[in-house]
């Protein structure tokens, strides 16, 4: 098997039976997820464009709804979105356009917004010390973070887009803008998506999660990243993102990012004081974390 190729154990895809009821989340590779929950339903980063890699680097980068929109529930409430780099921003705004979802997230990615055709009554901007706010149901909470470092111990493309870009723009337009962590409560549970491997660990005191979103990318640049994230949130089920590689279609399957050892991951897990349990779904699988009991008890419907 290729060392790209990934193959989830089956102890971390405990199949359902019946019909479980719960928080339901899917992956839809990359940093992004759906949350349904309460009759909300929510995205997190949602990019599925995936261009190549020569695409990516050379072309100005417009997004396919053509080839993804099976993937998208049929009704969104709220886009939110933790950084504007493209591969957490791009499809964001097509997908507001097409579904009249709020789209949530820093000025820098609301400038895309804008840029993109959104009308301003679907926008909110978050502030550099976050906010927090209501959609239906769900409580949600913008929590000031830090992007991971990715490149030569740098982050990409940093600072700030003050006006609406041009676009189609190429990837070195979609500046960093600020990094968020995104915590949502809904249904007496509550879910923290960590998009980008690294934290700010004051912005965590006092915060917890029954389920935590842990972006992998880079996460070898943050100093005991695991530990601290998890020891803050303290989780009883964490989900790996953001591992894979995002310049093939979703119907490729997943395929690892070079350098993400996976293994290396779980064995930082098994390390901590008190582990919490691990799902590593694929994209053809719904979560459902159970609305009774213990949150490590999720399990995986095929869908």
């Amino acid at each position: 098997m290729s060392p790209f190729a990934f193959r989830p154990r089956p102890e971390h895809r405990p199949r359902a039976t019946g019909n479980p009821q719960g928080l339901r989340l899917r992956w839809l590779g990359t940093a992004g997820h759906v949350l349904e929950g309460a009759g909300v339903t929510l995205l997190f980063d949602p990019f599925l464009t995936r261009s190549g890699l020569l695409t990516t680097a050379l072309r100005r980068l417009r997004p396919t709804p053509e080839r993804w929109r099976q993937h998208l529930p049929p009704r969104v409430d709220a886009i939110l979105v933790g950084h504007s780099h493209y591969d957490h921003l791009l499809d964001a705004p097509t997908i507001a356009r097409e579904t009249g979802a709020l789209l949530v997230g820093s000025r820098s990615a609301l400038q895309f917004a804008r840029a993109e055709g959104v009308p301003e009554a679907q926008l909110r901007e978050v502030p550099p010390q976050g906010a927090t706010f209501s959609v239906g149901a769900a409580t949600v909470r913008f929590v000031p973070s830090l992007h991971g470092l990715i490149v030569a111990g740098r982050v990409p493309f940093p600072g700030t887009v003050d006006a609406p870009p041009s676009v189609p723009a190429r990837v070195w337009h979609y500046r960093m803008g600020g990094a968020f962590g995104i915590h949502v409560t809904l249904e007496g549970r509550s879910v923290y998506h960590n998009g980008s491997a690294n934290l700010v660990d004051a912005e965590l005191q006092g915060l917890s999660a029954d389920v935590v979103l842990l972006g992998l990318a880079g996460r070898r640049g943050t100093r005991e990243y695991v530990r601290r994230v998890l020891g803050a949130l303290r989780p009883s089920l964490v989900v790996p993102s953001h591992h894979d590689s995002f310049f093939s279609p979703l119907e490729d399957g997943v395929r690892l990012l070079p350098g993400i050892d996976l293994r290396g991951f779980e064995r930082d897990l098994g390390a901590l004081d008190a582990p919490p349990a691990l799902r590593t779904p694929t994209y053809e699988d719904v979560l459902v974390v159970p609305s009774q009991g213990s949150p490590a008890e999720a399990v995986v419907l095929y869908r």
